[in-house]
Order: C-alpha cells, then sequence, then structure tokens
C-alpha cells in the first residue's frame, strides 16, 4: 500500500465518532498491511480509538507481526502502548538489546 493510501485509511479511521472494534481493528491491519501495523496502533492509540480489549490485542499482534519492532516505533513508545494496554514490556523494549530471532 502506498503512503498516501496509508494516509487515507488513518484519516478515514481517526474521523470516527466511535472506538474500533476488534473485528475493525483487523479489517484496517489487512488493509494498511501488518508491516505497519505498529505506526497504525500508535496512531489510533493517540487517537483514543482502541478500547482496552482491543488495545492489548493490537499491541500484542503489532509487537510480533512486526519484523524489527523496534524499527517501526522506538522503545520507549512500545514501553507507553504496552503500559497503557497492561501487558508486560517486552525486554527488548524495556532497554535489552534487540536481538533477531532469525539470527542468534
Amino acid at each position: 500500500m502506498s503512503q498516501a493510501l496509508y494516509e487515507i485509511t488513518v484519516n478515514a479511521l481517526l474521523d470516527r465518532d466511535r472506538p474500533l472494534t476488534g473485528d475493525e481493528w483487523d479489517a484496517a491491519v489487512a488493509r494498511v498491511g501488518g508491516h505497519r501495523a505498529a505506526q497504525l496502533l500508535a496512531e489510533l492509540a493517540d487517537a483514543a480509538l482502541l478500547p482496552a480489549p482491543v488495545l492489548a490485542r493490537a499491541v500484542r499482534e503489532a509487537w510480533a507481526g512486526a519484523d524489527r519492532p523496534l524499527e517501526r516505533l522506538p522503545a520507549a513508545r512500545w514501553a507507553e502502548l504496552c503500559d497503557d494496554a497492561g501487558l508486560p514490556v517486552p525486554p527488548e523494549a524495556a532497554g535489552a538489546p534487540w536481538r533477531d530471532p532469525r539470527n542468534p
């Protein structure tokens, strides 16, 4: 997806007058692409459009789905999102060096 289409999608979501459901989060990620889930997560969380259960799931999925999570979002932002979602902060986001599990 091009940056322009990503921005159109995000702007449409930001213009909503209600939080996203889990299914709507899934559809949004499918539309923008999983590689952009972390960026989408940050934008929707900032706009308070992800209720607690959806936020917790979205944080877990965005972290797990990111090829290099700390290149998608800074460690401090991941820590903030995890805290907001009531999740433990992944060691890599808590200051431990990130290790590519495919290349230990």
